[in-house]
């Protein structure tokens, strides 16, 4: 006989601290939230939890605002390793879900700093819930779907979830899968908590600035125009700013001119590449007399560079 299903949603707020040990910052977990559900998605069970911070004394002023938790309610919680063996235990064989892989990689932080291993004790299968709704609501390709624009989109008011607290984040982020449940797509979606789990979320991605980089075909160069879609010439150099590149294109064909513009993202996946283009209007060309980015030379191979991190919210 088939054992039942069980899936439980984390949610955690964290404090970004600075580590003399490390010598850099950690985003130290400050509380757990978790909401357990049977195949139904009937709940079974809560948990929440505060943990008593080991690295920064005091949260800042910020996080404090966001989720009204003090220092003084902290000193009463238990220490990283505590909670973390007390939740392996509540969890049992559950299917874990979080809201984006933020969690995660703030899970495998944590554990790597404070137990010497980057591997979380109570992650046995996992599947990224942010992922899953966006795929439900068809939502726009590139782009990641908090979960409060989730909750208004599927007309859930949030008001009543404790937003920006462990449990309440939970429970909302229960509510928006109650709304769009799939049981055949939510198992297809499932992962393995093994190495190649592990290698991936916690790959950085990079943007590639380099115009040699044996991963950027010649047909990534090519731009179409806008008005005729045939292919338009170059006739400038490309330059780098804001870490894509951009050259200007006139089209034989009908003669308009456009700015081609093109970013390389290497993604644990392989290499993404973004392409747009943007016509030639006074306005823009108003803006060419400003003094022009200095011009990029072809760098040596592999000269890559980290992506902007949006700054992540607990």
């Amino acid at each position: 006989m088939a054992e039942n299903k069980t899936y439980v949603i984390l949610d955690l707020e964290w404090n970004g601290t600075y580590s003399r040990r490390i010598k850099g910052f950690i985003n130290e977990i400050i509380e757990f939230g978790a909401v357990k559900v049977d195949e139904s998605l009937n709940i079974l069970d809560t948990y929440e939890a505060l943990v008593r911070p080991q690295v920064g004394k005091k949260i800042s002023g910020k996080i404090k605002t966001l989720t009204s938790i003090t220092n003084e309610e902290l000193e009463g919680g238990l220490q990283f390793m505590q909670v973390t063996s007390r939740f392996r235990k509540w969890m049992g064989g559950a299917v874990l879900m979080t809201w984006g892989t933020s969690d995660i990689l703030t899970l495998i932080e944590n554990c790597r700093y404070f137990c010497g291993d980057p591997h979380i004790p109570f992650l046995g299968k996992y599947i990224d819930l942010q992922t899953y709704c966006q795929k439900m609501l068809d939502y726009e390709p590139g782009k990641q779907m908090g979960l409060t624009t989730a909750a208004e989109l599927l007309g859930i008011d949030g008001e009543g979830f404790g937003h920006h607290r462990a449990l309440g984040d939970s429970l909302l982020s229960l509510r928006c899968l109650q709304r769009l449940y799939c049981p055949e797509l939510l198992d297809s979606m499932t992962q393995q908590a093994d190495e190649e789990f592990y290698r991936r979320m916690t790959f950085k991605t990079m943007i590639l600035c380099d115009l040699n980089s044996p991963l950027i075909q010649p047909g990534d160069m090519v731009f179409h125009c806008a008005q005729c879609g045939r292919p338009a010439q170059r006739v400038g150099d490309w330059q780098l700013k804001n870490k894509s590149y951009r050259a200007i294109f006139t089209c034989r064909s009908c003669h308009s001119s456009f700015y081609g513009r093109v970013q390389f993202k290497l993604k644990y996946e392989g290499l993404l590449v973004k392409k747009s283009t943007v016509p030639i209007r006074p306005e823009n060309a108003e803006r060419e007399d400003r003094p022009e980015p200095q011009r990029v030379p072809v760098v040596p191979l592999n000269l890559a560079e980290p992506e902007d991190e949006e700054e992540m919210e607990p």
